[in-house]
Formats: structure tokens, C-alpha cells, sequence
């Protein structure tokens, strides 16, 4: 018992000496960031709309801080104010997209940054293709038919639905990937020329893209 106590004594000495030995050979801290304002709140605007930045920071070292704002994809956008003050506004690019802004603030020592996003809404209509079955194929009454399509919008898709002659067959909620798939039966009701159509709702805007296509359905012949 007596070595175990030894042992612990030692290992938190050790720990214990360790730790100084940090703020000892680095005893400077980093500040702190204690929030970061964007608005509008709600982080979604539209095209030429302006948001506004600031950050709200401590330094728990003597001196001043330094900040510099930046923005990803850089490429688009424009800052109208100086971007290494703690407030600065920015106007939203024509691109629907989700934009990261970045913000470092520095002491004389150490830095820190956090990062916080706004959505520009995409006012464009999601891009809709269907890549399969192809216009014009035919298929045989109660054999399952499947559909590939995609969907494309820069803020996202929300959800992509089928219809089968204007009658919504299934409904899918939009993912990461742009591609879709679908599969339904039909029936002796369909049997001739069929619109199979895909319908797509992009996020934010809540607009509606679409393609459509129309496959011929052969019926089965009764003792067939």
C-alpha cells in the first residue's frame, strides 16, 4: 500500500511539474473571443443585401488586440469596411451559397479565430434532369420502372417528388448527393402514353424546378 501511495505522490508531482513547466516556458495566452454578432440574425439574405460583422473579444494580456476579417469562397462578395477593425460589413455576392466568414484576433503573443456563416439565397429555379428511363421507351403494365434524375440549386434542395401523370407516387428529402432514384409499378390505369415527371423545392426560396418525360405502357393481354 505503501508503494502504491509512493507512486501516485510521484505521478502527480510529475504531472504537476509538467504543467508549470508549460506556463513557464509559455506563459502567454491567446484572447478570448466572447461572441460574434452577424446580422440580420437570421443569417439569410438575399443578393446585394449587406450584413453586418463584429466581434466582441478580451485580452488577458496587456496591449492591444489586432483583428482581421475574411470570407470563403473569397472570390465573391465585397467587404465595404476595413476588415482589421472589430466591426465591418459586407455585401452579399449574386451567388447563392453559404458563405464563412473568419475572424482572427490577435494579441501580441498568440491568436484565436472562430468562424460563422450566412446563406444567400439562390433566386433561381433548381436545375431538374432526368437521366432515366429516356423519352420515348416502352414498358410492359405491372413491371417496375425505375427513375434517375437530379437536382441541382446552389442553396440546396429540400425535397424531390415523382408524379406519374400529375399524382404524386413518392416523395424524397434532399442529401448531399444530386442524384435521385425512384421506382413504381403501373398499373392497368397507365397502360398508354405516361408523363412521369420529378419536381424539386430548393431550400430558403421554396423554388419549384422540374423535368418530365412521357414512356408508353404496353397492357397485358388477358391468357398472356
Amino acid at each position: 500500500m505503501k508503494h502504491v501511495t509512493a507512486i501516485l505522490i510521484i505521478l502527480l508531482f510529475i504531472t504537476f511539474s509538467c504543467d508549470e513547466a508549460k506556463k513557464i516556458l509559455n506563459p502567454h495566452q491567446p484572447p478570448v473571443i466572447d461572441d460574434v454578432i452577424i446580422l440580420p440574425p437570421s443569417r439569410i439574405v438575399n443578393p446585394a443585401d449587406t450584413v453586418y460583422l463584429e466581434v466582441q473579444a478580451t485580452n488577458p494580456e496587456e496591449g492591444a488586440l489586432t483583428y482581421q476579417w475574411s470570407v470563403s469562397p473569397a472570390e465573391r462578395g465585397t467587404f465595404l469596411e476595413s476588415t482589421d477593425k472589430p466591426t465591418t460589413r459586407w455585401k452579399a455576392p449574386v451567388q447563392g451559397d453559404t458563405y464563412v466568414f473568419t475572424i482572427l484576433v490577435s494579441n501580441t503573443f498568440k491568436s484565436t479565430s472562430q468562424d460563422r456563416s450566412v446563406v444567400v439565397v439562390d433566386l433561381k429555379k433548381p436545375i431538374v434532369n432526368i437521366s432515366s428511363p429516356k423519352a420515348g421507351e416502352y414498358f410492359v403494365q405491372l413491371s417496375e420502372i425505375q427513375i434517375v434524375a437530379s437536382a441541382i440549386h446552389a442553396n440546396g434542395i429540400d425535397k424531390v417528388e415523382l408524379f406519374v401523370n400529375d399524382q404524386q407516387q413518392a416523395e424524397q428529402a434532399g442529401h448531399p448527393s444530386d442524384e435521385y432514384q425512384f421506382t413504381f409499378t403501373p398499373d392497368t390505369t397507365l397502360v398508354g402514353q405516361t408523363e412521369i415527371k420529378i419536381e424539386a423545392t430548393a431550400k430558403q426560396v421554396q423554388k419549384i424546378g422540374r423535368d418530365s418525360i412521357r414512356v408508353f405502357i404496353e397492357g397485358i393481354l388477358p391468357g398472356k
